[in-house]
């Protein structure tokens, strides 16, 4: 066999293996989100848990987490299973569109993890003045801050998006050179390595605040009541549930950060057919993975969350006597 055979045998093993990969991961994600994140949202909005300001983040999170799956994962899905063209590849304003709504869902998702991270810390302070910060008010404040921030900063995928372009990761890609760089880093940075950061430096916070609780708690002789050992319990398996949450976040989306930034260093450099297909296999691979942190939070809080699963459970009991 020459070598211009084995290359072109080897190019097509790869693009059959991302044509398989996107086919398996497409089925896993788009079920489990869609289901996850529905049942996601009925729990939170139960009555025994709506109140607190975490949950409200959790609920967002969910509903922008559905939005993404849905925006992102179906035209290739179509495409793998069925063999039906993906539009937004051809038609300029679908590929606008779904971008738009893609990036733009899933940073205010990282972003609300982010704030749930920094309520846990205000609520977990011994400091009173900061305990008082966390309530629904704020997060309601918070919320819809970062929701217009999000939808202001990605408008720009409107103008820098464009279908049918040739020699891009995606025939749905930034049209210019200018373009990529930008979104290459602002998706590295914006939508994963900055709320990671806020994620961890809260997080440590938190970790700080629930420990020296702790040693208070032991040194005290006093009783407290069962409602407010509930209530702390309640709030630890909240915190729980974050922590889960943020590092689903981090492990599967760091992935394409150093991806995106790979591709900004070697944009100018020229590449061979074969490194071109690698890139391509890589590049789908890790584009699936960053939606897992979409798709998985129902069952990670089903397992770390001993609120969630008990509220969850009175809901399934309550459908089950009115069916």
């Amino acid at each position: 066999m020459s070598s211009t055979s084995a290359t072109t045998a080897y190019i097509s093993s790869l693009q059959y293996t991302s044509g398989e990969i996107t086919l398996s991961m497409s089925i896993v994600i788009l079920i489990s989100g869609i289901v996850g994140n529905v049942l996601n949202c009925f729990v939170f909005t139960q009555r025994c848990i709506r109140s607190k300001p975490c949950v409200l983040c959790f609920l967002l999170a969910s509903i922008f987490n559905l939005i993404a799956i849905v925006s992102g994962v179906p035209p290739r899905a179509l495409q793998s299973w069925f063999m039906i063209s993906d539009q937004t590849e051809t038609v300029s304003v679908l590929c606008k569109l779904r971008i738009f709504v893609l990036f733009t869902s899933r940073t205010i998702a990282s972003w609300l993890l982010s704030l749930a991270t920094i309520d846990r810390y205000l609520i977990s302070s011994r400091n009173l003045r900061r305990r008082q910060l966390s309530n629904r008010r704020n997060v309601f404040l918070s919320m819809l801050i970062i929701s217009i921030l999000s939808l202001l900063f990605w408008a720009e995928t409107i103008y820098c998006f464009d279908a049918n372009l040739v020699g891009t990761p995606q025939k749905c890609y930034a049209k210019s050179d200018t373009c990529r760089v930008f979104n290459d880093l602002s998706q590295s940075l914006i939508t994963t390595v900055i709320p990671v950061i806020v994620i961890l430096i809260f997080g440590l916070f938190t970790i700080s605040h629930v420990r020296d609780s702790r040693q208070i708690q032991a040194s005290q002789i006093t009783t407290t009541n069962s409602s407010t050992r509930r209530n702390r319990k309640d709030e630890r398996s909240l915190t729980l549930m974050l922590v889960a949450q943020c590092l689903l976040l981090a492990i599967f989306t760091f992935p394409q950060a150093v991806q995106k930034c790979y591709l900004t260093y070697t944009f100018y450099q020229t590449k061979s057919s074969t490194q071109k297909a690698l890139e391509s296999l890589l590049f789908n691979f890790v584009l699936l993975l960053t939606y897992i942190p979409s798709c998985m939070p129902f069952y990670l809080y089903t397992i770390t969350g001993t609120v969630f699963r008990k509220t969850l459970v009175t809901l399934v009991k309550k459908i089950t006597c009115f069916i």
